[in-house]
C-alpha cells in the first residue's frame, strides 16, 4: 500500500493533494497560503462546488480550509473539545510538520475534520493527512478499523527509516480498542514524536485500581504504549466536555516541552497559530492544568502500584532544621562548610523535611538558557567589558547551582535542585563515610565505583515508568524528602551526604566522578571552594 505523496492526478500549483488507498494529503505553501484564503471565500459563496472538482463526496469541504470547516471546537453531541485533543500535543512537538489524523469511522467524518482543523491552525504544519478507510466494504468500517489500516501502512511509514510524522491524533469518540497495536503509530512517529487521542471516560476519586473494573481497558492500553517503547505517558482531563485524553510521548526528553512554563507556552502560540484564528478554549493557563494529572489518577494508579506512591513525611521520624548548625567541614582543607548535628540522630530518619517545600528549583528552560549564557560569556571573555560582566552576573548563580545543587533529568532536560536554608551545606562523606542518602546508592561509592563503566540502573530515572501520576504530582517532594540517615548520628557529628545521587544526567556520570575521586584525595577543590578562591 503505497502512502507516499505523489499523484497522477493533475491539479493547480497552488493546491496539492494526493489520494491513493485512502490517505488525504494536503501540502500548502508560499504563495498557495494567499490564494487558498482568497478562495475560501469563493467556497463558501459556491457551496462547496469547487472544492467538490477535486476532493471526494463524503470529504468535499473538510480539508480544503478552517473556515470552510463548521467553526465549533466541542462536538456538542458527543461533547469532544477538540482544542484539549489536539493543541497540547501539537505544542509539546518543537516543530510539527507532518501530522496524520485517524479516521476510525467513514460515517462520522466530522470528528476526523474537525480535528483536522485545529491542526491547521498551526502554521508549521506543512502536510497533513486523513487516514480513511475508502474502498473497503462500509460494513467493516467499525470503531477502530482506521487503526488496522494504520497498522498496514506502518511499514511504509518507517521504510528507509525515514518515519512520517511528527504528531499522529486519533479523536475516535468511542472507547480506546484495547487490542490496537499501538508499535505501527510507534513507528511511523519521528524522534520527538507524539500520539494524542480521547479517552471516554473521566476518572474519580471514587474509581476503582488503574487496570481493574471500570478502569480495565485504559490500565491495558497504558501498558501497551509503554511496552512498544513510548517513554512518557500523560492523562489529562478537560472539564468542558467531561473527557479525558492520552498524550504519549516517544522520547522522554519530550517532557521539557510538555513541562514548559506559561512563557514558553503563550510564545509558542503566539509563534504557532495564524493570526486569522482562535483558541476559544486552549491557553497557557489551561495547559498548566493539563500538565499535572488528578488527584483522582494518583489515587486510582496507588491502589495498583502503592510502592511507588509518597505519602508526605512524618513529623515524628523528622529532624528539624533547628537541631542542625553549620561549621567547618572536617573533610578536609578544601571542603568548605559543613553541616553538624546539635544532638543525637536515630537510624532511618529524614532530615529537614518540613523545610523541602522551599528548595530552589530551576527548570529545564532557566537552566539551559543560564548555562547557554554561562558558556556564551566563558568563551569570549576577552571580547570586552560587557562579555566580563555578564560572565561575573551568571558565573555566581553557576557555582550556586553546580556547587549546592543537584542535578537530575525527570523533567526531560537537565534541571537542578538546591535544598533550603542550611540543607545546602551537607558534603560529600567519601569512601562511603556519608550517613544520610538514598538506600539506592547505599553501595555506592567514588572509591568502588568506575567510572568509565555505565552509571547504575535507574540512577536517572525516578519516575520508574513511563506512566507515574504520583511522582508526576509530587516530583519536587521526591526529590527533596527521599534521604533518610543510614546509621546514627551523634550529636556534634557531621552529616554526611552521597554526591554520587547528585549526578543528573549519564552524560556527566565520568566527569563528576573523577571530580569527587579528585576531591576526596585532596588534589582537587570542589565547585565552592573553586568559585571562592577565584574571588579572592
Amino acid at each position: 500500500m503505497n502512502k507516499s505523496p505523489s499523484s497522477s492526478i493533475s491539479r493547480p500549483r497552488w493546491l496539492q493533494i494526493t489520494s491513493n488507498d485512502g490517505s488525504y494529503m494536503i501540502q500548502l505553501s508560499g504563495l498557495s497560503i494567499f490564494v487558498v484564503i482568497l478562495s475560501s471565500v469563493a467556497i463558501a459563496l459556491f457551496s462547496g462546488r469547487l472544492a467538490s472538482i477535486y476532493l471526494p463526496t463524503w470529504l468535499q469541504l473538510q480539508l480544503r480550509h478552517r473556515h470552510v470547516v463548521p467553526a465549533q471546537t466541542v462536538c456538542p453531541d458527543k461533547m469532544i473539545n477538540y482544542e484539549a485533543l489536539v493543541h497540547p500535543a501539537m505544542i509539546t512537538h518543537l516543530n510539527p510538520k507532518r501530522v496524520a489524523v485517524l479516521n476510525g469511522n467513514q460515517r462520522d467524518t466530522q470528528t476526523s475534520a474537525r480535528a483536522m482543523r485545529e491542526v491547521l491552525k498551526h502554521v508549521s504544519v506543512q502536510e497533513a493527512y486523513i487516514f480513511s478507510n475508502i474502498g473497503e466494504e462500509e460494513e467493516t468500517l467499525e470503531v477502530g478499523a482506521m487503526r488496522s489500516v494504520l497498522v498496514t501502512t506502518a511499514q511504509e511509514c518507517s521504510s528507509g527509516n525515514h518515519a512520517l510524522f511528527d504528531v499522529i491524533i486519533d479523536p475516535n469518540p468511542g472507547p480506546v480498542d484495547v487490542s490496537t497495536d499501538f508499535s505501527s503509530h510507534f513507528k511511523c512517529l519521528g524522534v520527538g514524536g507524539v500520539l494524542a487521542f480521547n479517552i471516554d471516560m473521566v476518572i474519580t476519586i471514587k474509581d476503582s485500581a488503574l487496570g481493574v473494573g471500570k478502569l480495565k481497558d485504559l490500565g491495558l492500553v497504558i501498558d501497551a504504549l509503554e511496552g512498544v517503547g513510548y517513554e512518557s505517558v500523560h492523562l489529562y482531563e478537560d472539564d468542558l466536555g467531561g473527557r479525558s485524553y492520552l498524550v504519549a510521548l516517544k522520547s522522554h526528553e519530550s517532557r521539557a516541552e510538555w513541562y514548559s512554563n506559561a512563557a514558553e507556552i503563550d510564545i509558542r502560540l503566539h509563534q504557532r497559530i495564524g493570526r486569522t484564528d482562535s483558541l476559544e478554549f486552549f491557553d497557557s493557563p489551561t495547559m498548566l492544568k493539563y500538565q499535572v494529572p488528578s488527584k483522582a489518577v494518583e489515587t486510582a494508579y496507588c491502589h495498583e502500584n502503592g510502592d511507588k506512591c509518597v505519602g508526605g513525611f512524618d513529623p515524628e521520624l523528622n529532624i528539624p532544621v533547628s537541631d542542625l548548625t553549620v561549621g567547618k567541614s572536617t573533610m578536609g582543607e578544601f571542603s568548605g562548610r559543613g553541616l553538624f548535628a546539635k544532638q543525637d540522630i536515630p537510624r532511618g530518619r529524614t532530615i529537614g523535611n518540613e523545610k523541602s517545600w522551599l528548595s530552589y528549583f530551576i527548570f529545564p528552560s532557566t537552566h539551559r538558557i543560564m548555562f547557554e549564557l554561562y558558556n556564551w560569556a566563558d568563551e569570549n571573555s576577552d571580547e570586552g567589558k560587557y562579555v566580563g560582566e555578564v560572565l561575573d552576573s551568571i558565573d555566581a548563580v553557576v557555582a550556586f547551582s553546580e556547587g549546592y545543587g543537584f542535578w537530575s533529568s525527570h523533567l526531560g532536560r537537565a534541571h537542578s535542585t538546591v535544598d533550603p536554608g542550611v540543607m545546602m551545606f551537607c558534603n560529600h562523606g567519601c569512601n562511603g563515610t556519608f550517613n544520610l542518602g538514598d538506600r539506592y546508592f547505599a553501595n555506592y561509592t567514588e572509591a568502588n565505583i568506575d567510572s568509565n563503566q555505565p552509571p547504575p540502573p535507574k540512577s536517572f530515572f525516578l519516575l520508574g515508568s513511563a506512566f507515574s501520576p504520583a511522582a508526576e504530582r509530587n516530583l519536587r517532594q521526591m526529590l527533596t524528602t527521599a534521604d533518610k540517615t543510614n546509621r546514627d548520628i551523634n550529636e556534634g557529628e557531621e552529616i554526611l551526604c552521597n554526591y554520587l545521587e547528585y549526578i543528573g544526567s549519564a552524560s556527566h556520570w565520568e566527569e563528576d566522578i573523577r571530580g569527587l575521586q579528585g576531591q576526596c584525595a585532596g588534589t582537587e577543590l570542589g565547585e565552592i571552594s573553586a568559585y571562592e578562591q577565584d574571588k579572592k
